[in-house]
């Protein structure tokens, strides 16, 4: 008799774990909003502002799943922090983008600058280059999977 598990019990642990990281990934985003004197919402917005590498207000409140007027409140409290602010686009001028700042950075750093030096010291000893490649490959297909779903939700 066989030791492996089955496909599909490999793919419930996996549901399993990724719910796990994701409750323990919001329990260290409301430390860390504490800690910037930001709320969840906010650094939800911070992290999408920064993940996209600026992005415009609109698009900021399709990726949050806020309304635009919730977004305005957000980015003038964030712009009040000194961790966002909104510039022109210079392709054009009737559209603002919006950036996170130089301060952020700095705050952030602090943050979540021991977390990455963990991930990359325990994660590359314990992972070869093919292996993670293949982690990478999972997590764009959960991205993939969540964006449908998040889509169903809206649509219903």
């Amino acid at each position: 008799m066989s030791s492996r598990r089955s496909k599909r019990t490999l793919v419930d642990e996996l549901i399993r774990e990724f719910r796990v990281i994701g409750n323990q990934d919001n329990a260290f985003d409301n430390l860390a909003a504490e800690r910037l004197g930001v709320n969840e919402t906010d650094l939800h917005c911070l992290n999408i502002i920064e993940n996209s590498g600026g992005l415009t207000a609109g698009e900021l409140a399709a990726l949050a799943g806020l309304t635009n007027g919730a977004v305005t409140g957000v980015l003038d409290r964030l712009e009040r922090a000194g961790f966002a602010t909104r510039v022109a686009d210079p392709a054009d001028r009737r559209r603002v983008n919006v950036e996170v700042t130089g301060s952020f950075y700095e705050h952030a750093a602090r943050i979540w600058g021991p977390m990455a030096a963990d991930w990359q010291s325990t994660l590359g000893r314990r992972f070869t280059t093919e292996e993670l490649e293949r982690i990478v490959d999972f997590l764009r297909a959960t991205i993939e999977i969540g964006r449908r779903q998040l889509d169903r939700l809206r649509e219903t």
